[in-house]
Formats: structure tokens, sequence, C-alpha cells
């Protein structure tokens, strides 16, 4: 099996351990630390999906060779494969709020819960909050990306 039909399948996966934890697991539970691990799904779905078009893309010769992490993978999909296949710039925003989440997270000492919303806190006192309609969206930007990189993975050139 190829290894974009492999990045594929695993971005779908995914996709749906992220869907099934904000939509099942979430409202049961109503602990907002789960958030972050949606997120991390999330960001780990839209990866595979990256790696998918970026190897599929990759196997045509229609991009350069780029690193095995996230930011490679990422400014090569931002800056020469975007543009090719028309994909809306709101997809990359999301990708980038979601990463910044992640690594603001990580470097945080401080997070607290608020409602149902958590609340993260930089050295500075800066606070972030995230939300479950935030991640609604995004998860909504991960399944268009998923269904972007099946177009074009199946594509018949």
């Amino acid at each position: 099996m190829p290894k974009y039909l492999e990045a594929l399948q695993k971005a779908q996966f995914q996709y749906d351990a992220a869907f099934h934890l904000l939509t099942v697991t979430f409202p049961l539970v109503k602990d907002p630390k789960l958030l972050i691990g949606i997120l991390s799904n999330i960001l780990t779905s839209v990866e595979n999906s990256l790696d998918a078009i970026l190897s599929y893309e990759r196997q045509l010769q229609l991009v350069p060779h780029y690193l095995d992490n996230f930011q490679s993978k990422f400014n090569v999909f931002r800056y020469k494969s975007v543009k090719r296949n028309k994909i809306d710039p709101t997809l990359i925003q999301s990708i980038e709020t979601v990463q910044n989440l992640l690594q603001h997270h990580k470097q945080s000492q401080i997070e607290f819960r608020k409602d149902d919303r958590l609340m993260i806190c930089d050295n500075d006192f800066h606070i972030r909050q995230v939300t479950v309609l935030d991640i609604r969206s995004h998860l909504d930007a991960s399944k268009s990306l998923l269904d972007i990189a099946g177009k074009i993975v199946n594509r018949k050139e």
C-alpha cells in the first residue's frame, strides 16, 4: 500500500477519535481538560492529511523534498499545494490556530477550568481559552482537509 494511502487512513482514524471524544465522551464527562486531547487528535489528523497530500504530490514530483516534521510539511503545503489545489485560506488559519494552542498549552504552567472552557495561562498571565465551539470549528476544518486529501489522492491523472 502506498505511503499516502496509509497516511490518509491514519488521518481518518484520528479524526474519528476526535469526533467521538467531542460528541460522545465530552458531553458525558464534561471535563474541559478533554479539549486538549481532542485538539491533539485534530492536529495529528491534520498532519497525516498533509502527509498524504504531500506524499502523493512528491510521487508526482510536484513538491520538493521536505523534512519529516510538522512545520516543514505545513510550509511546503502552504506555499506549494494550497494554490494548486485551490484550498480555502481559512483552513490554513485553523491549522495554525490548533498548532499555536497546543504549543501554548505545552509551554504554560497554569491551566484551569471555567464552566465548559479551559483557560491556559502563560508566564505573563496572558490567558487563552479553549471552548467547545472553537474545537467544533477546528474539527470541521480538519474534516474538510481530510475530504480534500481524499479527492487529491484518489484523483486519476
